[in-house]
C-alpha cells in the first residue's frame, strides 16, 4: 500500500468581490425592527445559555454582512429589486405541510442540500433567488451541458454559479437517483463516462430506493440531481477541493454522495478519512468500495470475506473481483512478467485506478481526465510529473497560479527542452521582477511568453506578473507585450487607463476601449471577425435576444446565464460571441463580458 500522502492543499476559487446592494430603510420599517429587536432580547433572557449564545452569534454575523461594501458591477435596478419579488423563488427552508395555524419545528441542519454553497450569493453580486421557477432537473441538465474547456472568464462565472449559496431550486418529480442494483457507483455523470456500468445479476429485480424521511418530509437518503450535477461538473473541471468542500458539511447518508466523496478522496489522497463514512450505516451498496475501505481500515479478514461473498453473488464484475483478489492477497508474479490482469476498458474510475497503483500496475495521469492530475500532487511523484499536473489544473482554473509558480521555482531545471525551457524562463522572469531589473525583465518576458502561450497559461502568468511588469521601465517591444498580458489580468481596466493613446497603435486603443467598457470602434480598429463581433456587442446597438427577455420576465435568471455560458463556451462563432457578450452586459455582468471579450481576442483559442 502506498503511504498516506499529506492532505491536499485546498485552493478555493476567489471570485471577484461583487457584494450585494442594500435598499434604503423607511421610518416605519425601522420602528418595527426596533420593536422586534426588543422582543427578541426579552426572549433571549429566558432562553438556555447555549441558545442565547447562538442568537448572539447569528446577530453578529448579520451585522457583519450588513457592513460589507456595496455597489457591484452587476447591481442593476431590475436585478437588485424586482427579481427578488418574482414568483417561483423557492426558499432554502421550505414550509412544512402542516395544517393551517399550526407551528412546526425543524432542525437547523435539515435545509435542502441543493442550497449548500461556499460563499453567499451577494459576494458575487447575484440574487439569492437566481434559479427562480426553473425546475431543478432542467437546471441539472443545463449544468451538465457546460463545456469543460472554455475561456477562463466564462469558467470563473461557472464556478460562481456552482459554488455560491443560492436558494434551492424548485423541486420536481425526478429529483433523486436510485442506486444501481448491486453497485451505487454506476450513477450517471461519472469520471469514467466511457467505462461500462457494472451489470446486475440477471435474476435481480429492478432496484427501488427506499428513502427515509425526516419529520418535515425531507428525504434523508435522497441525492438531488441538481446537487449531483454541481458536484460532477466541479469534478469534471478538476475542482476536487471545492467539490469536497460542498459535500463535507452536508453529512448526507445518501450512498451516491458518499461514493462521490470517496472518488474525490481517492484522487486527493484523503481516502482513509472518507472510508470511515463509507463503512458507516446505512450501507452504500457498493461491494468494491466497502472491500477497499475495510482493507484500508486494517480489517483484512472482513475485507476478504466480503470479497468472496460479493464474487459469489455477482456484486462484483469479473475484472474487479480479480483485481481486488490481487489487492487483498498480493499474488506474486515472476520478475519481469506481465501483469496477470488485462488493462481496464475505457477510463478506469478512481477506485480501480488507485487499486491498480497499489498492486504495482500504476497508470499515468496524462491522458486521463484533469481531475486525476491531483493524484500526482500527493508527494508520490517526481518534480516533472508534479509540474505537468499543476499546469493542467491551473489551465482548468482548479489551482491558484501561485501554487504553480511555487513548483516552477522549487529547484533548478533538470534538463533542457520542452517543459524545462518554460520552467527556466519563468524562473528568470520571476528573478528579474524581484530584482526590479527592467532590462532583464524585458529580455525574460520576450523569451518566456511564447513558451507560456504554448502551455495555454497566459491568464495564470498574467495574474502573477502583470502588475509588477507595469511598474518597470521596459523596452518598447516588451512594454507592448506587457500591455497585452495586463489586459488578461484582473486589473485589466487599470492597465488600459495607463495606455498613452498618442503612442498606442490602433489595435491597442481598440483593446483598451473594451477594457474600459467603451465602444472600441470609436477608438481604434482590429482585424478579424471576432473583433467585429466584439465591436457590435460593445457598440451603440448591441443585439438583443427576445428569448432571453421572455425568460427574464419569468424570473429565470440562472437559466439564462447557464445558457449563455454554454453558447459562449462552444466553438468561436462570431455571431454567438456578439449575442453572448451583449447578453452578459444586459444582465449587468460587465466584468465577465469585458474579460471574455479580451480573452477571445488575445488568446489563441476560443474555448
Amino acid at each position: 500500500m502506498d503511504p498516506r500522502p499529506p492532505k491536499a492543499e485546498v485552493t478555493p476559487l476567489a471570485p471577484r468581490h461583487l457584494p450585494g446592494p442594500v435598499s434604503g430603510h423607511v421610518l416605519g420599517i425601522a420602528t418595527l425592527a426596533v420593536a422586534l429587536s426588543v422582543a427578541a432580547w426579552a426572549q433571549a433572557q429566558t432562553a438556555a445559555p447555549g441558545q442565547a449564545q447562538g442568537q448572539a452569534q447569528d446577530l453578529a454575523q448579520a451585522q457583519a454582512g450588513a457592513a460589507a461594501p456595496l455597489n457591484p458591477l452587476s447591481a442593476i435596478d431590475w436585478l437588485r429589486d424586482d427579481l427578488r419579488r418574482l414568483p417561483g423563488a423557492y426558499p432554502v427552508t421550505p414550509p412544512s405541510g402542516g395544517s393551517a395555524g399550526s407551528i412546526s419545528v425543524r432542525a437547523l441542519d435539515a435545509l435542502r442540500p441543493e442550497a449548500v454553497g461556499l460563499f453567499p450569493a451577494a459576494r458575487v453580486g447575484l440574487p439569492e433567488t437566481i434559479w427562480g421557477p426553473t425546475p431543478a432537473s432542467q437546471l441539472a441538465d443545463l449544468i451538465a451541458a457546460l463545456p469543460a474547456d472554455m475561456l477562463p472568464a466564462l469558467r470563473d462565472m461557472s464556478y460562481r454559479l456552482l459554488l455560491a449559496e443560492f436558494a434551492a431550486p424548485l423541486p420536481d418529480a425526478q429529483t433523486t437517483r436510485a442506486p444501481h442494483p448491486g453497485n451505487a457507483r454506476t450513477a450517471p455523470v461519472r469520471l469514467n463516462a466511457s467505462q461500462p456500468a457494472e451489470a446486475a445479476p440477471s435474476d435481480a429485480e429492478p432496484a427501488v430506493e427506499t428513502v427515509a424521511e425526516t419529520p418535515d418530509g425531507t428525504a434523508r437518503n435522497a441525492a438531488p440531481d441538481f446537487l449531483l450535477a454541481r458536484i460532477d461538473k466541479l469534478v469534471e473541471f478538476g475542482a476536487l477541493d471545492q467539490a469536497a468542500a460542498l459535500l463535507d458539511p452536508l453529512g448526507s447518508d445518501a450512498p451516491v454522495l458518499r461514493l462521490r466523496r470517496l472518488d474525490i478522496g481517492l484522487l486527493l489522497g484523503d481516502e482513509d478519512r472518507v472510508c470511515r463514512t463509507i463503512l458507516a450505516p446505512p450501507p452504500v451498496g457498493d461491494a468494491a468500495a466497502e472491500i477497499f475501505c475495510r482493507a484500508r481500515a486494517g480489517d483484512w479478514q472482513a475485507a476478504a470475506e466480503l470479497h468472496e461473498a460479493a464474487r459469489a453473488d455477482g456484486r462484483l464484475t469479473p475484472y474487479m473481483a480479480d483485481l481486488l483478489d490481487k489487492f487483498l492477497h498480493d499474488d506474486p508474479t515472476l520478475p519481469g512478467a506481465a501483469t496477470i490482469l488485462p488493462p481496464p476498458p475505457g477510463t478506469p474510475d478512481p477506485l480501480t485506478w488507485r487499486v491498480l497503483e497499489a498492486v504495482g500496475d500504476a497508470q499515468p495521469s496524462l491522458g486521463m481526465p484533469v481531475a486525476y492530475a491531483h493524484a500526482d500532487l500527493r508527494g508520490t511523484q517526481g518534480w516533472r510529473a508534479q509540474i505537468e499536473a499543476a499546469e493542467r489544473l491551473t489551465r482548468a482554473g482548479a489551482m491558484a497560479p501561485n501554487r504553480l509558480l511555487g513548483l516552477y521555482t522549487e529547484r533548478s531545471a533538470a534538463a533542457s527542452g520542452g517543459i524545462w525551457e518554460r520552467v527556466r524562463e519563468v524562473q528568470r522572469l520571476d528573478a528579474a521582477l524581484r530584482d526590479g531589473d527592467g532590462a532583464a525583465a524585458s529580455e525574460a518576458l520576450l523569451a518566456a511568453w511564447p513558451l507560456v502561450q504554448a502551455g495555454e497559461l497566459e491568464v495564470a502568468m498574467a495574474t502573477l506578473f502583470a502588475q509588477p511588469l507595469q511598474q518597470l521601465d521596459l523596452t518598447p517591444q516588451a512594454a507592448r507585450l506587457a500591455f497585452r498580458a495586463g489586459l488578461l489580468s484582473e486589473n485589466y481596466e487599470t492597465v488600459a487607463l495607463g495606455l498613452d493613446p498618442e503612442r498606442a497603435t490602433a489595435e491597442e486603443r481598440f483593446l483598451a476601449a473594451i477594457a474600459r467598457g467603451m465602444d472600441p470602434a470609436e477608438s481604434g480598429r482590429m482585424p478579424g471577425q471576432l473583433a467585429a463581433a466584439v465591436a457590435l456587442a460593445f457598440g451603440p446597438e448591441p443585439p438583443v435576444s427576445e428569448d432571453m427577455a421572455d425568460r427574464l420576465a419569468e424570473g429565470r435568471l440562472g437559466e439564462v446565464i447557464l445558457r449563455i455560458l454554454a453558447d459562449l463556451g462552444g466553438p468561436g462563432d462570431p455571431r454567438v460571441l456578439a449575442n453572448g457578450l451583449a447578453a452578459l452586459r444586459a444582465l449587468g455582468l460587465e466584468d465577465i463580458a469585458r474579460r471574455t471579450a479580451l480573452e477571445s481576442l488575445l488568446l489563441e483559442r476560443n474555448g
